[in-house]
């Protein structure tokens, strides 16, 4: 569990998209989110990317075993002064994950593999991430990036 950062509550923006296929829709709204809070182009472009991926293994495997006419997929994103907080969870099968998965990847190993990497790129690309699933309960996916302000150099004090 993540504490939070301060007592009162974290602003929200959630979706639900039923039948979704909006991946232009989760790519801008979290770029814009991102932005706003006041991540660089680089943060912007890992959160996106952690979120973009994310939400293509939601809608890739929660399809597996049978159609989407069923599926719903929920982006909530929880802004808080230091941090953003997303989570895409779907009402698909779900599946045992093993820890492996979830491993960060190098850029070589993200680079040779074509297939099978999302977990692991979700993991590099985010400052924590974690995974719930069950068997016939869904998948949730939670990303978490930081908030890192550059500050300019300290003064020295004449003296």
């Amino acid at each position: 569990m993540i504490p939070s950062a301060a007592a009162a509550p974290p602003k929200s923006v959630r979706f639900r998209f039923k039948n979704p296929r909006y991946d232009r829709i989760v790519r801008l709204n979290t770029e814009s989110i991102a932005r706003t809070m006041g991540f660089d182009e680089d943060q912007v472009f890992d959160i996106t990317l952690a979120v973009e991926e994310a939400y293509a293994n939601a809608l890739e495997h929660s399809t597996e075993s049978g159609t989407d006419a069923d599926l719903e997929l929920e982006i909530l994103y929880h802004l808080y002064p230091d941090r953003l907080e997303v989570t895409i969870q779907d009402s698909g099968c779900g599946f045992l994950a093993p820890e492996s998965e979830m491993a960060a990847v190098s850029l070589e190993e993200e680079v040779m593999t074509v297939r099978g990497r999302g977990l692991g790129l979700i993991r590099t690309l985010s400052d924590r991430a974690e995974i719930l699933s069950s068997p016939g309960l869904g998948t949730l996916i939670r990303i978490v990036k930081f908030l890192t302000v550059e500050r300019p150099p300290a003064r020295k004090k004449k003296g």
